[in-house]
């Protein structure tokens, strides 16, 4: 045991006496080879690197190679020996390279090479040569090696000191021992792995618990306390939690174990914050507990009952994205900010989620449980192992710049890349509607600290939230699969740990809908549309026309045969009915009334046409048109008609003689009425009467 702590004091002190300001970066990190000749600074902050002819560029968090075809590059016709590896800008966009054999083109618009070198040459200025220890935008140097890649070392700044026998390592570890005084004077404390008990300091007398509290028994170690308020106080261990009330020594249910429980049961540290929040760390996770109506002290003001702390309403938070969800310790900086030792590095969790590590000289070890403590000057001190700590002031670890606005440092479409990256000023050609499988690469080029950079990141036209990754180390990206067809604008933008999101990416993407979407075929499909409807329109309307003529010619063809019948019924009858006669009420009517008047002036032979014409109220021209429509006769046809059938009837019913049933219906002359009863009935009226 003792071989192996000193194993790993070794192994921590040999970490600090490396120069923590330096990282190599080689071929894992995306280097084609580890000779570095040349390193150019770019306008966006991204760092071309030539490895013997090969070309890369950085894209936040490694390298990627640029594609290049060596035989399209200029070849010099002398080796230049003298000249070496050296670059020349023109304008703010095309950089000309240059090594011992060729002469390159690049393109900061695309970020590629292009080929077409001859024709420029001609307005080509003198290289420059070109340094392999380059200056960064932050300050950072970059050395090129013949064989170890890139070294470098980030800006001078504060860095957390680590501390080996040091009197703070011991003042630290005495956080962890269980010694909780309470408000009476009392000191709750553990005498073994799970007996506890209130140690009287007047009386210098420890009293237990365990017998009066036998549950107390089936925890196998607690292992701290945390004083909620009065009198209620949260003990933890490795296998679950329970409140005490310290004032009627009753158990209760930890409200937020259910939660927890989901994760964990092994409790390693609590800390109350100045708001009154619970902050547990538990072996698989740090949770924020806290009332879901304000702090805790409004539920523990007044001593409860077991069911009304079961009662109330908690809210339980697990906190996402920290350097390790194993939580070791917890300690309140000087601002109030909550700091977590992990089992791997250190993390802050208010107001946002910072893990820190080797870029801020914190070495990558598990902390000691419950050992971190907040000195006197406001210095934080986490003891990672029984003789060294990690120390530092909080502000030497704060960044809260503005980073640089996000590069697009990559671009696959249906995983492929794409040879050359768009840069935000320049929208990415349209695509075909198969390349619809789209993943954005892109990074704030943060060489000094990138685990500090938080990113977020949408698709406009698909989506208006923001997707937020904080856990992203140096390069971010985004994917998004099956797009429709349409315009969309990719934005992502990122922030320091504390600063304010920057100046937005923007990169435009338009895929192409197929041809059976486009505008044109829309057109056609709409013009083919509106021909249908016509079509069918057309048809429809010939369709009923035709039913209308149809329906039309029947009622013609009944009202013809209605007309008729009515004729006839006028012709061969004796009795006139104007309901036989009229094939519709109006006609009815003026029957009735024609009938009436008839009947009243049928023995005045002088009754005609006019009279006839004023008592129903119409014209002689109107008169004369209904007549002929209704029976094909004239008004002077039908007054001699009604007369005759009139005649008709007396014949057959009375015993009146003829020339009597003459003077009856109007015609004075018994001759006239003979004739013109033959004519209409075919036979004199003495024949009608006694038919031979």
């Amino acid at each position: 045991m003792r071989i192996r702590i000193l194993m790993t004091i070794s192994m921590v002190l040999c970490w600090v006496t490396m120069d923590a300001q330096t990282r190599q970066w080689g071929v894992l990190d995306g280097l084609p080879t580890g000779e570095v000749r040349q390193i150019i600074a770019l306008p966006n902050h991204q760092m071309l690197v030539n490895c013997e002819g090969i070309f890369c560029i950085s894209n936040g968090a490694g390298f990627s190679v640029v594609p290049c075809d060596r035989r399209k590059a200029y070849l010099l016709e002398h080796y230049a020996d003298s000249a070496g590896y050296g670059h020349q800008w023109q304008g703010d966009s095309l950089l000309w390279l240059r090594d011992f054999y060729r002469i390159y083109l690049f393109d900061m618009r695309t970020r590629s090479l292009r080929y077409d070198i001859e024709g420029r040459l001609n307005s080509l200025g003198e290289f420059h040569l070109s340094p392999t220890t380059v200056t960064d935008w932050q300050g950072g140097t970059w050395t090129g090696t013949m064989g170890n890649g890139i070294a470098y070392t980030p800006p001078q700044r504060h860095m957390a000191e680590i501390l080996e026998g040091d009197p703070l390592i011991g003042f630290a570890r005495g956080a962890a021992e269980f010694n909780v005084r309470l408000g009476d004077g009392r000191l709750l404390q553990r005498r073994g792995l799970n007996r506890i008990g209130y140690f009287l300091p007047d009386a210098n007398r420890f009293d237990p618990l365990n017998e009066r509290l036998p549950q107390l028994n089936g925890y196998r170690n607690i292992v701290g306390a945390c004083v909620l308020a009065e009198p209620w106080v949260v003990l933890y261990s490795q296998n679950g939690a329970c409140l005490l009330d310290t004032e009627a020594d009753t158990l209760a249910a930890f409200p937020a174990a259910e939660v927890i429980g989901e994760y964990t049961d092994k409790y390693n540290c609590m800390l109350r914050g100045r708001d009154g929040t619970l902050w547990v760390g538990t072996q698989n996770g740090l949770f924020q507990v806290k009332s879901a109506l304000g702090p805790q002290e409004r539920f523990f003001e007044q001593r409860e009952s077991e069911e009304r702390v079961k009662s109330e309403k908690w809210e339980v938070i697990r906190i996402e994205g920290l350097a390790n969800n194993c939580i070791r310790s917890l300690v309140l900086d000087a601002d109030g900010r909550l700091w977590a030792g992990t089992a791997c590095g250190i993390s802050r969790i208010t107001p946002t989620v910072v893990n820190y590590g080797e870029d801020d000289g914190i070495p990558p070890v598990s902390m000691m449980e419950r050992a971190a403590c907040l000195t006197d000057d406001s210095r934080l001190v986490f003891v990672h192992h029984s003789s060294a700590a990690t120390v530092f002031h909080p502000e030497w670890l704060s960044d809260d710049s503005m980073p640089f606005t996000p590069v697009l440092t990559a671009l696959f479409v249906n995983s492929q890349p794409e040879l050359s990256t768009p840069c935000p000023l320049y929208p990415l050609r349209s695509l075909h509607f198969d390349d619809n499988y789209l993943t954005f690469q892109f990074s704030s080029l943060d060489y000094a600290h990138p685990s500090h950079t938080r990113y977020r990141y949408r698709l406009r036209g698909l989506e208006e939230d923001w997707h937020t990754d904080s856990e992203t180390i140096g390069l971010a990206e985004a994917d998004y699969k099956a797009l429709p067809p349409g315009e969309y604008i990719f934005e992502a933008q990122a922030a320091s740990a504390d600063g304010e999101w920057s100046e937005a990416l923007t990169v435009q993407v338009f895929i192409r809908p197929p041809f059976w979407l486009t505008w044109w075929a829309k057109t056609l499909y709409a013009l083919l549309l509106c021909a249908l409807i016509a079509f069918f329109l057309t048809l429809y309307l010939r369709k009923k026309k035709a039913a209308l003529m149809r329906e039309n010619d029947n009622r013609v063809n009944q009202l013809f045969e209605m007309r008729e019948e009515a004729r006839h019924q006028f012709a061969v009858g004796t009795n006139v009915d104007p309901k036989k006669i009229g094939v519709n009420p109006e006609e009815e009517v003026l029957v009735a009334k024609l009938l009436k008047a008839i009947e009243a002036h049928i023995t005045d032979e002088n009754y005609g046409v006019e009279q006839l014409a004023s008592d129903v109220a119409l014209s002689r021209t109107n008169l004369y048109g209904k007549l002929r429509n209704m029976l094909g006769i004239s008004p002077a046809d039908f007054i001699r008609n009604v007369r005759l059938k009139r005649a008709a009837e007396l014949l057959t019913t009375t015993k009146l003689s003829i020339t009597e049933i003459s003077e009856r219906v109007g015609f004075n002359s018994p001759r006239i009425f003979s004739s013109n009863f033959k004519k209409m009935f075919g036979v004199l009226p003495s024949d009608y009467r006694t038919p031979k």
